[in-house]
């Protein structure tokens, strides 16, 4: 049996090679910086995915690029060095989601090429990236998860900042209480750095502590009533 370069006798010698040459694989990863962790795996750039495919003799061959209404799509085959002979093919195309739909149209051309590059590969080789400790999906296929970690996180807005410190003030509670329990339970210190979703768990959390402070009077002065012989 032979895979490009990976050439072997029987199936175990065939993963036996495949497993060797994962191990270097994944040495010229991690040094060249290869890999993009997104949600905690590693998916392996184009790069990587390139540079396994010259390990077994092959390298990409575009074969098209067409556009339509700004979305590209591209068609890249994977090419024996040896004797020409395609051994993978696939299509990827780029321009439609966010935030590719407003960059240039070089951009958007060169990441649909990118990303059926990456595809040919893992369609081809996805069991030797997985051999070697990484996700077999291509990282450029993970782009909108990539921008979304990139993205700050929403926050809110200056209306919404004073109806907070309205609140505090009416609740009477101290607002240097509810900042600390705030920079506890969500590494936050300022009012005008919570999320949405914080500040609406936030306004009800001042309610319920106005309601407890509340019932927590109502209770002292019932006791002073009972102590007091008039």
């Amino acid at each position: 049996m032979a895979l490009g370069t990976l050439q072997a006798a029987s199936p175990g010698a065939l993963v036996a090679g495949a497993s060797e040459l994962a191990g270097e694989l994944a040495a010229v990863i991690e040094r060249q910086n290869l890999a993009t962790a997104i949600n905690g795996r590693k998916h392996v750039n184009v790069e990587g995915w390139t540079t396994l495919g010259v390990m077994l003799g092959v390298t990409a061959r575009e074969v098209s690029t067409m556009e339509q209404d700004g979305v590209y799509v591209a068609i890249v085959e994977l090419v024996r060095m040896s004797d020409g002979a395609c051994i993978s093919r696939a299509s990827a195309e780029c321009g439609e989601e966010k935030p590719w739909n407003t960059r240039p149209r070089y951009a958007r051309r060169s990441m649909a090429q990118t990303r059926a590059t990456g595809k040919a590969c893992r369609l081809a080789f996805s069991w030797i990236m997985a051999l070697a400790g990484y996700e077999p999906t291509p990282a450029e296929e993970m782009t909108p998860l990539i921008e979304a970690e990139r993205e700050p996180p929403a926050k809110i807005t200056a209306s919404q900042h004073k109806l907070l410190e309205a609140q505090i003030r009416d609740y009477s509670l101290d607002r240097e209480r509810v900042k600390s329990w705030m920079a506890k339970a969500w590494n936050v210190e300022h009012f005008p750095d919570l999320s949405p979703v914080q500040f609406e768990h936030l306004l009800k959390r001042l309610e319920r502590w106005a309601s407890q402070a509340y019932a927590e009077a109502e209770a002292a002065s019932a006791l002073n009533a009972d102590a007091c012989p008039f």
